[in-house]
C-alpha cells in the first residue's frame, strides 16, 4: 500500500441531492471505474468524504412533521418528482424501492381569487366570469373547449409563436427548440416574455401567470429552458410524493453511503480551494474550511454547490481566480436564482373544508399565491380518526416571497438574538391541538427536529393567517396553533431553484460546467446548471454527468420513457 496518499481520494462540498447522490454511486460502483479502482488499490479502499456546511444532510430537500400530525409528511423544500423524470423515478422506485403516491394538485372545486373576485377552478374557462379584458381571439379561444383554460394562456403564445411544437414534445423537445431561429436570431438569445408578447395580451399574461401559481414561469428567461420548463407543468403530467417524506431518499442514500466506508462531515465550510501536487506527481486539491489551519487535501473534488455558494468562496485557484480562469465567470452568470418561499401552518381542524375544498390547491392574486391543503390527520392511513387535526401549506415566489420576507427578523449582529429566542418569534400552541402520540424511530425523529428548526416570526404567521382567511372567504377561522417555513432565498442557497438567463445555450454551458478547467480535477453538479432546473432530477443530470468523467456508465434501473 502507497504511503504519503492525499487525505480523500474524492472530496465532495455540499450534502444535497447531487452531492449524496455522486458520493454514493461512487463509492458503490467504484470497481466498474479503472480510474476509481486504481485509487482503491492504492489505500486498499477509495476514501469518499462529504463536507457538508450544516448540520444535515439534504439541502434544499428539508421534509418534516408538525406536532400532533404524526401521520402527515410535510414538505418545507423541494417536494415531488413528475411521471416524465427518467432518473428520479428509477432510484426511487425501481433501485431503492420506496412507497410513494400521487399528489393531487388540480380539482375544479378549488378556490381562484382573481382581483377580488370569487370563482373555482371549473371557471377559468369561461371569459364571461373572468375579471380581465381578453381580446375577442382570446375569449374565442377559451370557449372553444379542448380544456383551454386561462392558466394555459402561456401555452397558447407558445403555439403561435412555433406551430408545430406539440409535434416535438418529450426527449426530443430541447433538440427542436435549439434549432429555432426567431427574427433570424437563435430562441436561446431571446428572453421568454418577449418573444410570446406579440402573441397575448397583457391580461390573457396575467391570468396565466397568476394561475399556473408560479410568477417565475413567466419571467423573462431564456426561452429554450422557459418553454421546457413550461411543458412539465402541462396536462396529464402527474405528480408524486414520498410516503415518508422526499428528504428519506437522501437519508436512504447517506445511510448506505457510511454503511460502506463512506464520512459524511458536518459542520465544514468550504472557504477556497487550489491546486497541490500530490507525492505520486499528479495534480491533486488543497481544500481550505473556515476555522481550520491545516488544509485538506484529495485527488479531485466535486462541488456540488449552487451559484451563490460558488460566490461566497475566495475567488482564487485554478478555477474561481478570474485572472487565471476568465471563462469561468461567464459559466457561472449563466443561470440566476429564483427565490420560493413556503410556509405550514396547523390548525385543529380543517375549518377551509365548510368552503368546499379538500385536496390539491387553491389559488390567489394576494400575496399567499398558492395554498395546498396538505392534510388531516385523522384521513391518513392507520391515524386516529378523531384527530382533526390539520395543515395547509402556502407556497409562492418571487415578488409574494419579497412581501413575507418584509415580515421576517433577521438577526443583524452579534447582540441580536436568534429568532427562536426572541419575542418576534411565534409562539406554537401544541397544547390546544389534538393529542397525538409521536412516533419513535429515526426517520421520525429527523422529521420532528427538522420541523422545530423552521421556527416562523409571529407577525409573518398573523398576516398568513388573515390572507387565508380572505381566500377563503372567512371571517371566523381558528387561530393557528403550529407554524414552519423556510425562504430558500437565504445563504448560501440563493435561491430555491436557478433559472438560465438568455444568451447561454444551457445544453452546451452545462456540458462546460461539470469540468469547468480541463486539467484541473475540479468537477460541478447540482440542479442550477442542469436542464432540468427547479427538480431534484436536475441535480441528478448532472451528477450523472460528473460520473461519466470517471467512467461510471448509466444506471441500470433508470426507467426509460
Amino acid at each position: 500500500m502507497t504511503t504519503n496518499l492525499p487525505d480523500y481520494d474524492i472530496a465532495i462540498v455540499g450534502g444535497g441531492t447531487s452531492g449524496i447522490y455522486t458520493a454514493w454511486r461512487m463509492l458503490l460502483e467504484a470497481d466498474s471505474s479503472p480510474k476509481l479502482k486504481g485509487w482503491k488499490e492504492k489505500r486498499g479502499r477509495l476514501k469518499i468524504g462529504i463536507f457538508e456546511k450544516s448540520k444535515r444532510i439534504g439541502g434544499r430537500i428539508l421534509s418534516a412533521k408538525a406536532p400532533g400530525l404524526p401521520d402527515v409528511v410535510c414538505e418545507i423544500g423541494g417536494m415531488r418528482f413528475v411521471s416524465s423524470q427518467q432518473l428520479v423515478q428509477g432510484l426511487v422506485q425501481n433501485k431503492l424501492k420506496l412507497p410513494v403516491h400521487e399528489q393531487t394538485v388540480d380539482d375544479p372545486h378549488n378556490i381562484i381569487l382573481l382581483r377580488g373576485k370569487y370563482l373555482r377552478e371549473s371557471q377559468l374557462s369561461d371569459p364571461d366570469v373572468l375579471p380581465y379584458q381578453f381580446t375577442d381571439e382570446e375569449t374565442q379561444w377559451l370557449k372553444s373547449g379542448n380544456n383551454n383554460a386561462g392558466s394555459n394562456f402561456l401555452g397558447y403564445a407558445i403555439e403561435k409563436l412555433l406551430p408545430d411544437i406539440l409535434k416535438h414534445i418529450g426527449p426530443g423537445l430541447r433538440d427542436y427548440l435549439d434549432a429555432q431561429k426567431i427574427d433570424g436570431i437563435p430562441l436561446y438569445k431571446h428572453g421568454f416574455w418577449n418573444v410570446i408578447a406579440p402573441y397575448l395580451s397583457h391580461e390573457a399574461y396575467r391570468i396565466a401567470v397568476t394561475t399556473v401559481g408560479y410568477d417565475c414561469l413567466g419571467f423573462n428567461t431564456n426561452a429554450v429552458d422557459a418553454i421546457c420548463e413550461y411543458f412539465d407543468f402541462t396536462p396529464g403530467v402527474k405528480y408524486y410524493l414520498l410516503n415518508e417524506g422526499y428528504e428519506s431518499v437522501f437519508w436512504t442514500l447517506q445511510k448506505q453511503f457510511v454503511q460502506h466506508g463512506g464520512e459524511v462531515i458536518m459542520q465544514k465550510s468550504l472557504t477556497s480551494f487550489n491546486s497541490a501536487a500530490l507525492a505520486d506527481g499528479s495534480t491533486g486539491v488543497s481544500l481550505h474550511f473556515e476555522n481550520e489551519t491545516q488544509p485538506v487535501s484529495a485527488r479531485a473534488v466535486v462541488l456540488a454547490m449552487p451559484r451563490r455558494s460558488l460566490e461566497l468562496l475566495e475567488q482564487k485557484g485554478p478555477v474561481l481566480d478570474p485572472q487565471i480562469a476568465p471563462h469561468f465567470q461567464f459559466l457561472l452568470n449563466s443561470v440566476a436564482p429564483i427565490h420560493l418561499y413556503k410556509m405550514f401552518i396547523a390548525y385543529n381542524e380543517p375549518w377551509w373544508e365548510k368552503e368546499g375544498v379538500t385536496a390539491g390547491r387553491s389559488l390567489t392574486d394576494i400575496p399567499i399565491r398558492q395554498c395546498y391543503y396538505w392534510g388531516t390527520e385523522g384521513k391518513q392511513q392507520g391515524a386516529d380518526p378523531n384527530n382533526t387535526n390539520a395543515i395547509l401549506m402556502v407556497y409562492n415566489d418571487a415578488l409574494s416571497s419579497d412581501f413575507w420576507g418584509g415580515l421576517r427578523h433577521i438577526p443583524l449582529g452579534p447582540g441580536d438574538a436568534k429568532l427562536e429566542d426572541s419575542p418576534l418569534a411565534f409562539k406554537p400552541k401544541t397544547n390546544l391541538l389534538h393529542t397525538a402520540a409521536v412516533k419513535q424511530n429515526e426517520w421520525d425523529n429527523r422529521l420532528n427536529a427538522n420541523w422545530k428548526k423552521c421556527v416562523a416570526p409571529k407577525a409573518m404567521v398573523k398576516e398568513m393567517h388573515r390572507q387565508l382567511m380572505i381566500l377563503h372567504n372567512v371571517t371566523d377561522a381558528p387561530e393557528p396553533l403550529e407554524a414552519a417555513f423556510v425562504d430558500w432565498g437565504d445563504d448560501p442557497f440563493g435561491g430555491a431553484v436557478h433559472f438560465w438567463n438568455p444568451g447561454y445555450q444551457s445544453s452546451e454551458i452545462l456540458q462546460k460546467m461539470i469540468q469547468p478547467v480541463e486539467d484541473f480535477p475540479c468537477y460541478i453538479c447540482g440542479e442550477a446548471y442542469s436542464t432540468n432546473q427547479t427538480w431534484v432530477e436536475g441535480a441528478l443530470q448532472t451528477a450523472e454527468l460528473v460520473l461519466r468523467k470517471f467512467d461510471i456508465s448509466e444506471p441500470d434501473w433508470i426507467t426509460k420513457s
